[in-house]
Order: C-alpha cells, then sequence, then structure tokens
C-alpha cells in the first residue's frame, strides 16, 4: 500500500478553497493525471455522486470510476478512484490560517497488476506528481479559479 500526506497554505478564503476543491470537474485545473472527468449522473456533488475520469499514469491511459466519500462543508472532503489495478482513497481537510486556509491530503493507494510490481518506484513518483500539483492547486486557487 502507498500513503502519503502532503500540504500547503492558501491564501484565499476557506468557503471558496472548499467549493473549488470539492467540485470534481475542477481536477482537470489542478492534476496533472487527469485528462477528462464527468458525472455518471446529473445532481449536486455529495456522499455517493459518481464520476467517470480519464487518467494517464506511467505513460498508460487509465480510466476509473471516481465516488465521493466525505462531503462535509466546509473542511473535509474524499473520495476513492478505481482506476484499473489501482484503488486510491484521497481525504482533503482544510485548516483555518491567518485570511486562508491550510490544506492537507492525505492518500492511499493499493495497486494491483503491474503496478503492484513497480510499487516502490510507483510511490516515488505518485509523491512527487502530488505535490507538483498541489503547487499548482495553491498557484490556481490564489489566482482566483
Amino acid at each position: 500500500m502507498i500513503t502519503f500526506d502532503l500540504s500547503t497554505l492558501v491564501d484565499r478564503p476557506m468557503p471558496e478553497i472548499f467549493s473549488f476543491l470539492s467540485n470534481p470537474l475542477n481536477l482537470p485545473k489542478w492534476q496533472t493525471m487527469v485528462a477528462a472527468i464527468e458525472p455518471v449522473a446529473p445532481g449536486a456533488v455529495g456522499v455517493g455522486s459518481k464520476y467517470k475520469v480519464s487518467a494517464e499514469m506511467l505513460g498508460r491511459k487509465i480510466d476509473g470510476l471516481m465516488e465521493i466519500t466525505t462531503f462535509a462543508p466546509p473542511d473535509k472532503f474524499g473520495f476513492t478512484n478505481q482506476a484499473g489495478p489501482m484503488q486510491v482513497t484521497v481525504t482533503v481537510t482544510l485548516k483555518p490560517v491567518g485570511t486562508g486556509a491550510k490544506i492537507t491530503l492525505h492518500a492511499e493507494g493499493n495497486p494491483g497488476g503491474l503496478f503492484k510490481l513497480a510499487e516502490g518506484a510507483l510511490a516515488g513518483q505518485v509523491k512527487s506528481q502530488m505535490e507538483t500539483n498541489l503547487a499548482h492547486l495553491k498557484t490556481v486557487l490564489e489566482a482566483g479559479a
């Protein structure tokens, strides 16, 4: 299993950060792995909402199904994503800091198939990519996304 925790400080009002992060359709704006995402059924975002996700990992296109598992405004949001042989669970927590918030991202991945064979290398690559994505998220949010 791959597990890591990352965080960043963002100078935007916490409700704006939560609104952006809890909308899965915003993922391609800050997650380089996500090429496209669309809801399985119409409706507001909430626990049980599902999305079809097209992503790329280690040079391979992977289609997956994302399901919202936690939706607790204004400070907690989470989802699972089953993509090919990999299941990932992500929980995002916000804590007020000054005029903004600290975003903490906790991720757990359970690779299978070919990804299981390369779990050690995969862990380092995914963590590095998520650090880059989190830095990009900070830039996008502070620019007024």
